[in-house]
């Protein structure tokens, strides 16, 4: 059986699981916590050397990203581990979105009007992107 591409639905339904919060273990968390502490590091690292625009554009990285894919890999399976990488891809090119509309608008018009249309981008690149990977597929 081969590995399913990245582009196929996943076979259970999508959703969120809150009884399973109290099954983390303090190892999953530290992990998480120093792989979320090296990536704010280097984006502010990248702010000080370069400009605040450069490091913007590395906090759109998920910063536990690694961190969860190798849990994953290793608690459940491979098929997890990929459906949490394409929703941390789409995750962050939404945010990208969101910060290159912000770029262009936060110096340019007042900020809750920037605010709103960089949100707008967000929502409508996560919305979008999320229709055409997961919901095309279902139906």
């Amino acid at each position: 059986m081969s590995e399913p591409s990245w582009r196929e639905p996943p076979e259970e339904s999508i959703g969120t699981q809150v009884a399973k919060v109290g099954d983390l273990r303090i190892r999953e968390l530290i992990v998480r916590f120093i792989f979320g502490a090296i990536t704010s590091a280097v984006a502010g690292s990248l702010s000080i050397l370069f400009s605040p625009i450069i490091g913007g554009v590395f906090l759109a990285f998920p910063a536990i990203l690694a961190a969860s894919l190798t849990l994953i890999a290793e608690e459940e399976d491979m098929e997890e581990s990929r459906e949490d990488a394409r929703g941390a891809a789409v995750g962050a090119l939404a945010l990208g979105a969101f910060a290159g509309i912000g770029v262009l608008t936060f110096t340019m018009i007042a900020w809750p009007l920037a605010l709103m249309a960089a949100s707008a981008s967000w929502a409508l690149v996560a919305l979008s992107l999320y229709l055409s990977l997961w919901v095309r597929g279902q139906g």
